[in-house]
């Protein structure tokens, strides 16, 4: 009694495997390897059903047996021809995460490029509109002050001079952060040395920069991601990190650029921030920004351990 209840069990699971198969069918495309395959599995529950006959009727057990015998072999040869097509199936799956990859590569491409366009274009409107207003403004108030005045004009004279001065020395910070010119004439290291210089000069934290790359120039877009992705790094210590020292390393050996960043502040929980959905600290946008040089970044940290970053890239 149990073997028939067992049997009956059986051919149920096998008709539901072989039902929820054939409705796959076309979701699949009609592919022949999973035709074979829901085919095999049907004629596997027949099998099943033609098991549970002899119980029934006990004087069909041979001609039972032989028909189960021909219907195990048509389903053992149209589920090994089933499998062995499958890999279809999986290279059709294989090449279509290859071009949502490819894609997700070529926009965030696109967009870094558009933002570098955007950037460059607001650097010249800056240095090539405001820069000769600011410097006109400037010869006029220094002509003025050289002519025969009363003391207080020529104070607020000089004064606004002053106040010249550091407006047109902003607007060259400014022109330069959107697009330094550095980068552009002399490579990532020289930039990257040029901007640590300008952070060190104001005291608030104390920067060592190590490279061994010098002026080797290389893809401008892989250049400006990186070049970005420290200054990003770095703000990001200055703003949450309270830490004394900054450590970057930057090398090249064998086609790959590798760039070590640590720093030795508060630290935070990896797995929180990066769970969250606007993270405040811009790490989202420093993984996308290396994805779209297809390279690699891990970011180490905890708290009171400080945080450290290596990124790899393959030129």
């Amino acid at each position: 009694m149990l073997t028939f209840i067992a049997l009956i069990i059986t051919f149920i699971l096998h008709f539901v495997a072989a039902f929820a198969a054939l409705r796959l069918i076309k979701k699949t495309k009609y592919s022949i390897s999973w035709i074979f395959i829901s085919i095999g599995l049907l004629i596997m529950a027949i099998q099943r059903a033609f098991e549970i006959i002899p119980h029934i009727f006990r004087n069909w057990e041979k001609d039972v047996s032989t028909i189960n015998t021909w219907l195990g072999i048509a389903s053992s040869l149209l589920l090994t021809v089933g499998i062995f097509l499958i890999r279809k199936i999986f290279n059709y799956l294989k090449k279509i995460e290859q071009n949502r990859i490819e894609s997700e590569k070529h926009i965030l491409h696109a967009v870094v490029r558009a933002e570098e366009r955007e950037r460059k274009r607001f650097a010249k409107d800056l240095h090539d509109g405001l820069g000769p207003l600011l410097s006109t403004v400037k010869m006029s108030i220094s002509a003025l002050s050289k002519l025969e005045k009363e003391q207080r004009k020529t104070e607020i004279i000089e004064n606004t001079d002053l106040v010249i001065n550091e407006a047109i020395r902003s607007l060259k910070e400014i022109s330069n952060n959107l697009s330094p010119h550095i980068l552009d004439n002399f490579g990532l290291s020289s930039a990257i040395n040029s901007f640590v210089s300008k952070i060190n000069t104001t005291g608030a934290v104390n920067i060592i920069f190590k490279s061994d790359i010098y002026d080797q120039r290389f893809d401008y877009h892989t250049e400006i991601v990186l070049y970005r992705v420290l200054c990003e790094l770095i703000n990001n210590t200055l703003k949450h990190a309270n830490a004394q020292t900054i450590d970057i390393e930057l090398s090249l050996h064998d086609h790959i650029i590798s760039l070590n960043y640590a720093d030795n502040g508060i630290g935070f929980n990896v797995n929180q921030i990066m769970t969250k959905q606007n993270s405040g600290m811009g790490y989202t946008n420093i993984i996308n920004r290396i994805r779209s040089i297809k390279g690699m970044i891990n970011i180490e940290s905890d708290e009171n351990k400080g945080t450290k970053a290596i990124i790899i890239v393959n030129i």
